[in-house]
């Protein structure tokens, strides 16, 4: 077991943080995972942070006056690039602050699953004054994170539009979902590739179209079909269980870890966690494939209302 050591003195239980919400700070609590979301929807959310500022600076040895700020900074798992969001100095001259946070992520630079930080730093470079105190600027004297997981926590899955009848696919189908080998280690991104058939005339449509009844059927079609696949698959791998999920979120995405999401946002029930989801929808598909199928459409809401 790995334990962080510090190299300057953090606070006691001195900020008091509400759950994030959707929109704003009066809004619904934001969930885990976000089913319906889509690549050009940003993402809004609030909070109220509360901080006792002068029992936090006596925790950290820092004088009553430290400078100190609030920041807010979030990531997607497909680039690690952080991106700050919110900064708000912190009063200098009282006991207390209470904080209303609001962020907005553009969509544009999301996939994958996004980590939204908050934490407290020291705002200003101090004199040392006694040791294990901070006095750099950036010292980050406190924080958390929260998770949410976009479309299966997968990012953008690889795309490439071919000529089925030039590939030697079946003319009249609408995509083929490849997947490499059996290795559930490997890097999902370079094991996974969906073709999509530009000689079938709906899917050139749905295709060229940004929205509207066609298109919206058949990406949920596609959608279907990518969870009932792959999952379907690891389910039918007695090899997968003795897969080892990594320890490291932010790590290369493997085909395990890309089946665990989809089971975790789609498939498993409130309270079960994604192995044992998988133990039961192994038992379940074994005995009434049907079944596994119905519960794949009811997780990824299929049929959705089209939109015009």
């Amino acid at each position: 077991m790995s334990v962080r050591v510090w190299p300057y003195r953090k606070p006691f239980d001195r900020v008091h943080t509400e759950h994030w919400r959707s929109g704003d700070a009066t809004g619904e609590p934001a969930p885990d995972a976000l089913t319906a979301w889509d690549y050009t929807t940003d993402i809004t959310l609030g909070r109220v942070v509360e901080i006792d500022l002068a029992e936090l600076r006596k925790d950290c040895g820092l004088p009553g006056d430290a400078p100190l700020r609030l920041c807010v900074r979030y990531w997607p798992s497909t680039s690690l690039l952080r991106k700050s969001a919110f900064v708000e100095e912190l009063p200098s001259n009282a006991d207390r602050a209470s904080c209303e946070v609001q962020i907005s992520a553009d969509s544009a630079q999301l996939g994958g699953f996004l980590t939204v930080e908050t934490l407290i730093e020291l705002a200003a470079d101090l004199p040392a004054v006694e040791p294990f105190v901070a006095t750099r600027a950036g010292s980050v004297l406190w924080s958390d994170q929260k998770r949410i997981h976009l479309e299966g926590g997968a990012g953008l899955l690889p795309v490439a539009p071919v000529s089925f009848k030039e590939a030697g696919l079946p003319a009249g189908s609408a995509w083929y979902v490849s997947m490499d080998g059996g290795d559930w280690q490997q890097a999902a991104m370079g094991s996974l590739l969906v073709l999509l058939n530009e000689d079938n005339p709906a899917v050139k449509q749905a295709m060229e179209a940004a929205q509207g009844e066609l298109s919206g059927m058949v990406w949920s079609v596609l959608e279907v079909d990518i969870v009932t696949d792959l999952v379907g698959r690891a389910l039918d791998d007695d090899a997968f269980v003795d897969e080892t999920p990594s320890d490291d979120p932010d790590g290369d995405l493997t085909m395990a870890g890309l089946v665990r999401a989809l089971v975790r946002t789609y498939l498993a029930r409130p309270g079960e966690s994604a192995e044992q989801a998988i133990k039961r929808l192994r038992d379940e598909r074994r005995r009434d494939p049907s079944r596994f199928r119905a519960d794949v459409h009811a997780g990824v809401r299929f049929p959705r209302e089209a939109t015009a």
